[in-house]
């Protein structure tokens, strides 16, 4: 049995009990955050840098995905980021269970009302849809700022990592960097675990498009 310090042994018994106790309880659980598409999708994804369109540009058209988890449960990334869901031209489409709200460009819009980067539904796939041919990648802090949620190398919205385990993964391998600088390359499956781990850390997604 390793000895009492002596700092330990200076206190009164019934403290040293409520020391050990505490240490010996779980941490509490996270409160699962509240990240829906933002109010000002436009305004944001001038913010990121990029350049809003009234139209959809299928030039470079690929697909990123990203996962996010707290303790273990799965965060919602919204349809709809990056699109401006009040503009005439935009469709909203509910699925048949009506859980999933989707959201599309029919056509052209009256202003600028689609970023090159967004998300149509809630089913976490980023698209990059530019009509630029040689489209660098877009990263992953740019979808973050179009998000409304903070994103760099100490916090992912309101959980840091000086207070809360964080680990990032791309297609399944642990990633070390400042997940802002990410890019999102066609295809690639992007985990954020915050907290407790899930079961089993995401390596890849069914993308059907075929890049």
């Amino acid at each position: 049995m390793r000895p009492t310090s002596p700092a330990l042994r200076a206190l009164p018994a019934a403290v040293v009990g409520m020391l050990v106790l505490a240490a010996c309880q779980p941490s509490a659980p996270l409160t699962q955050p509240s990240w829906l598409a933002p109010a000002d999708p436009m305004g944001l994804a001038e913010e990121a840098g990029l350049t809003p369109e009234p139209e959809e540009h299928l030039v470079t058209h690929t697909h990123a995905h990203l996962d996010v988890f707290v303790d273990g449960e799965q965060v919602v990334v919204p349809g709809g980021i990056g699109i401006d869901l009040e503009a005439n031209g935009v469709s909203h489409e509910v699925s048949d269970d009506g859980t999933a709200h989707e959201y599309f460009v029919r056509g052209s819009c009256d202003a600028p009302c689609l970023s090159p980067l967004h998300t149509h539904d809630p089913l976490g796939v980023l698209h990059t849809e530019s009509k630029d041919p040689n489209q660098e990648p877009y990263t992953l802090g740019q979808f973050f700022t179009e998000w409304g949620v903070r994103l760099d190398g100490d916090c992912v919205g309101e959980f840091c990592r000086a207070d809360t385990p964080i680990a990032v993964y791309l297609d399944g391998d642990k990633y070390e960097g400042d997940p802002a600088d990410i890019q999102l390359t066609s295809k690639l499956e992007i985990a954020i675990v915050i907290g407790t781990a899930p079961d089993a850390i995401p390596d890849s997604y069914p993308f059907l498009d075929p890049e």
